[in-house]
């Protein structure tokens, strides 16, 4: 490999990869199978190696060996080929399947009680900077075609106590999370272990987060997640009023600085409908931040 690194010609590009870090995603057929190919560029090494944007965390999470310990969530097969432009990462492709919502949620808990201490380079303060990003859009006004106004003045009044609910967070519990459980990075399950792709965001993060992104994006009862997610991490001992709370303040967070972000110009096709469905999530943050000053209490759902 050297700098001027270019894809085979008999792979096939595979649509949405580029990003900030990615160069480009491609399917790569060899006798040993059929392989995901992820080109990763070298990124500012002046960057705080915890920060969500770190370049390399998905390179070092694929070449530690730590997923050997991972429960619950598993890695696919992946190994990395490192040059002087950056790196190479080859995953091994995986047969999608069907997970139902409450198996993943409990593969999530299970994922929590796996103890593995920050190497230095583990995402931390995600929601923080999802908050910060909702701020450079410089829009204050939840303005979302279909969403009424008792809703939007619901989120803004939540987004300006969103100091208040970082501090509650940070005051949680922090596990192991892999940052970005959306469904689509939740390929299958094999007797209740998940396969999980896209670990650039592994870090430690309050309890529940999650599940809390997890939540936003299914059909499912948010009772019933977290029953499923707490029997997963029953080791853990997890008060269930601390959890809920966790998540409300989570997905709050969450929905409301995206759609802030969408305001502002930036396009997530489909957002509507799901910040529409975290309007309980955003009740119940009211209630725990109505206790100002009083700190938290546990509230059960």
């Amino acid at each position: 490999m050297t700098a001027s690194w270019v894809p085979c010609s008999d792979w096939d590009a595979l649509g949405g990869g580029e990003g900030a870090a990615t160069a480009g995603v491609w399917r790569a057929r060899r006798d040993d199978g059929s392989w995901v190919v992820k080109r990763i560029r070298r990124g500012d090494p002046s960057r705080d190696p915890r920060s969500f944007r770190w370049w390399r965390r998905e390179i070092d999470v694929a070449s530690s060996g730590m997923t050997a310990a991972f429960d619950g969530l598993v890695a696919p097969e992946s190994y990395v080929h490192e040059d002087s432009a950056g790196a190479t990462l080859w995953t091994r492709e995986i047969t999608v399947g069907p997970i139902p919502p409450l198996i993943a949620a409990t593969a999530l808990g299970r994922f929590a009680t796996v103890g593995i201490e920050d190497p230095g380079w583990f995402v931390t303060g995600r929601l923080r900077d999802r908050a910060r990003l909702a701020e450079a859009s410089g829009v204050g006004a939840v303005d979302l075609e279909g969403v009424d106004t008792g809703i939007r003045r619901l989120a803004e009044e939540i987004w300006s106590r969103r100091s208040g609910a970082l501090t509650l967070l940070d005051e949680m519990p922090h596990v192991l999370s892999h940052g970005d459980a959306l469904p689509r990075n939740l390929l299958r399950h094999d007797a209740g272990v998940v396969t999980a792709i896209d670990w650039d965001q592994l870090g430690h993060a309050p309890i529940g987060a999650d599940l809390a992104t997890f939540s936003m994006w299914v059909d499912a009862p948010v009772e019933s997640l977290q029953e499923s997610y707490l029997e997963g991490a029953r080791s853990l001992d997890i008060d269930p009023g601390q959890l809920r709370d966790s998540v409300a303040l989570t997905c709050s967070i969450i929905a409301i600085s995206r759609a802030l972000r969408m305001a502002g110009g930036e396009q997530f096709e489909g957002y509507r409908e799901r910040f529409i469905a975290a309007v309980p999530q955003f009740e119940h943050a009211q209630k725990v931040l109505g206790e100002g000053d009083a700190g938290w209490q546990s509230h059960t759902p």
